[in-house]
């Protein structure tokens, strides 16, 4: 039943069935048989459902608190046996955009300080990697902030804020983001992602539809095209994007969109060697700031 309290918990917070297939990544359908499911389970109703919306009960309110307490204890329990003296072993994942810049030097950091601690990355992007923390298969894992609520047996912890840039080709004269968008091909950072989801949203809401040319998740791959003139592009400002040479970056005038990078971890199983990490990671974004003396 634990998958079924989970999905409870969700759906009590957004009140809505859609929202909730939204946030976990399944379909409506199943949500809503896993609710059902749940109740058949308890003997009575949780939601009252109201077109569109879903409302809980009196008996959902007043069990709520509880299922909460009951997720958090089992987490405790699943990662009893991690919180053991002299686990040697930290699993990480992190997407690719910070592998070099922020994960790199942060693991050699922690290597110092716990040379003993070994290390195994994953890589992904960052709803697999969610998805992989949550079956237990992940110790911590580096992400962009999801762009729905935190289920409560989870915890964020901040790193780096990172606006989102223009880059295009160096030979491309101007300075008007929109202009360029028009005229060039255009190289889209995954829409799979949290961080193209951002940038989807901001295309929507500013009313373009670039040529869009190629599609990958890949920053490093996405500058090296730009800047051998197979287009222009919209990215996180990381420090890859000010190092690389023949491309030219643009700001997005008042139209400003960024991500949050963190680290997400599960409530009861924090390691020392993952707190370590956490703490390599904040000195790792502070002394890795971009210069900004090429962005036009």
């Amino acid at each position: 039943m634990i998958p079924e309290l989970r999905t409870f918990v969700v759906a009590a917070r957004t009140e809505s069935f859609a929202a909730t297939a939204k946030a976990i990544g399944v379909t409506q359908s199943a949500i809503s048989a896993q609710i059902r499911r749940l109740e058949e389970e308890l003997g009575y109703d949780l939601f009252e459902r109201t077109g569109r919306s879903v409302t809980l009960t009196a008996a959902g309110s007043l069990i709520l608190c509880q299922v909460d307490d009951i997720l958090s204890s089992f987490e405790a329990l699943r990662g009893a046996a991690r919180l053991r003296p002299g686990a040697e072993l930290l699993r990480v994942g992190a997407i690719s955009t910070v592998q070099t810049s922020l994960l790199a030097p942060a693991i050699a950091g922690l290597h110092l300080e716990l040379p003993d601690l070994k290390v195994r990355i994953v890589p992904g992007i960052s709803m697999g990697l969610l998805d992989r923390l949550d079956a237990g298969e992940l110790d911590a894992a580096l992400i962009v902030r999801p762009p729905f609520g935190l289920m409560p047996y989870m915890q964020w912890h901040p790193v780096v804020q990172q606006d989102y840039v223009m880059v295009v080709p160096a030979h491309v004269e101007g300075a008007d983001w929109r202009r360029i968008l028009e005229e060039q091909p255009f190289i889209r950072y995954d829409s799979r992602s949290f961080g193209g989801r951002t940038l989807d949203r901001f295309l929507r809401t500013q009313g373009i539809a670039p040529h869009e040319v190629i599609e990958t998740e890949e920053l490093h791959t996405i500058l090296q095209m730009v800047a051998n003139n197979m287009g222009c592009s919209i990215v996180p400002y990381i420090f890859a994007v000010s190092v690389v040479p023949n491309i030219r970056i643009l700001p997005l005038g008042d139209q400003k969109i960024g991500r949050e990078v963190g680290v997400m971890t599960l409530r009861g199983r924090m390691t020392e060697g993952c707190k370590v990490l956490i703490r390599h990671l904040d000195e790792a974004s502070r002394s890795n700031i971009p210069p900004q003396s090429r962005i036009s």
